[in-house]
């Protein structure tokens, strides 16, 4: 089920027919990691955090209570399995989930890798303002080829 206009129901139509699409920003790219039952995972753009990863929902809902419960259980194993295959791929101290929707109104999980080297490892993620981390295609390919060794 998608909603007309929502910019994640665009994505996710977008990355079941293909493994990139265009990020929101220009020159930025949205690479698919993984079509899992629930929900697609998206390799973020920005790897100031490497291995950050969005878990999206396929079924457009902006609530996680709105999805029905076998749906609802099955997307939050889906974002498990990409954080503990993240977890397993890059060692982090620690992961950050973040599930807000106030800019985008569609239910999808921000994954953030926590690493000792994070200039404020224990603050929230958007406390540290930074510009984009945009890797090389190389890299991008590495870092989406050790989550998927990991993510059964």
């Amino acid at each position: 089920m998608s909603e007309a206009g929502c910019v994640f129901c665009d994505v996710v139509a977008a990355l079941e027919r293909a493994d990139a699409c265009p990020a929101g920003q220009p020159g930025q790219v949205l690479r698919k990691v993984r079509d899992l039952p629930a929900s697609i995972a998206i390799l973020a753009p920005d790897q100031y955090y490497k291995g950050y990863t969005m878990v999206v929902s396929k079924t457009h809902a902006i609530e996680l209570y709105e999805l029905p419960e076998r749906q609802s259980t099955q997307y939050y194993q889906d974002m498990v399995a990409v954080a503990r295959a993240i977890a397993t791929a890059f060692k982090p101290r620690k992961m950050n989930y973040e599930a807000l929707g106030n800019t985008v109104g569609h239910l999808h999980w921000h994954l953030f890798p926590r690493y000792d080297s994070d200039p404020n490892p224990k603050r929230p993620t958007w406390e540290n303002n930074h510009p984009p981390r945009l890797p090389s295609p190389e890299e991008y390919a590495d870092t989406l080829a050790a989550i998927r060794r990991y993510l059964a």
